[in-house]
């Protein structure tokens, strides 16, 4: 199975930090926060596929063509459109396996929550936060399928919000992408056009750490012995 890591952006909330270093080579403690994610990915996944843009040439350099004997391609993703865009970059790795992984190069995740995620051919990895504003709110139906998502609702404090962690088919890349207002190519949206055909099962998250910003870089440091 493959995994694909979204690692393509400049991580401009990072400030200095990001300067000279791509984010997911940011460290937590001795680590990349990378290095995490790909310690957190189930032992079925074979490859992994690294989509990368801004200082992409030091991500490979650091972890090569192999992490833990999982083969590791890479792919520029260029212009940076959004998740949706990422993907589709990768898409001519992709379009020919049953299902893959994706997920974000600098967000710590908890290795039985992706264990979790795979069992189903369409997922989405979601989280209980009590900072449901700085994220998508995310609304299921009575099957726990993914139904709806309002992007950062400044009228909700607490509720479920996207994690960024998904399981998709190749179907994903027959369907038209969904642009937001600010032009970001988005792919939680662009799945949410698949729900009749191809409804995604909502799997609730034990726990989840966005790292965007140093703030969050710091909580993440203090702890990070809870993704281990």
């Amino acid at each position: 199975m493959y995994a694909v890591i979204l690692a393509g952006g400049k991580g401009t909330r990072m400030g200095d930090l990001t300067k000279d270093t791509p984010k997911p080579l940011v460290r937590i403690q001795d680590k990349p926060i990378m290095q995490y994610t790909l310690d957190s990915l189930p032992g079925s996944i074979t490859d992994v596929v690294l989509i990368v843009g801004y200082l992409g040439d030091q991500i490979e350099k650091y972890f090569g063509d192999t992490y833990e004997g999982k083969k590791l391609h890479y792919v520029s993703q260029g212009e940076q459109k959004g998740t949706d865009h990422a993907l589709r970059t990768a898409q001519h790795l992709l379009q020919d396996e049953e299902k893959f992984l994706v997920v974000m190069g600098d967000d710590l995740y908890k290795p039985q929550d992706l264990q979790k995620l795979i069992r189903y051919p369409y997922s989405v990895l979601a989280y209980y936060s009590f900072a449901a504003k700085n994220f998508g709110l995310v609304g299921v139906d009575e099957n726990d399928n993914f139904e709806s998502i309002i992007e950062k609702s400044q009228n909700h404090s607490e509720g479920l919000v996207n994690a960024a962690a998904y399981v998709l088919g190749p179907e994903y890349f027959d369907t038209p992408c969904v642009k937001l207002d600010d032009g970001e190519h988005a792919l939680p949206h662009t799945l949410l056009t698949m729900y009749k055909e191809h409804p995604a099962r909502v799997v609730h998250a034990l726990d989840w750490q966005p790292v965007g910003n140093p703030e969050q870089l710091a909580e993440a440091a203090e702890r990070i012995a809870e993704f281990l």
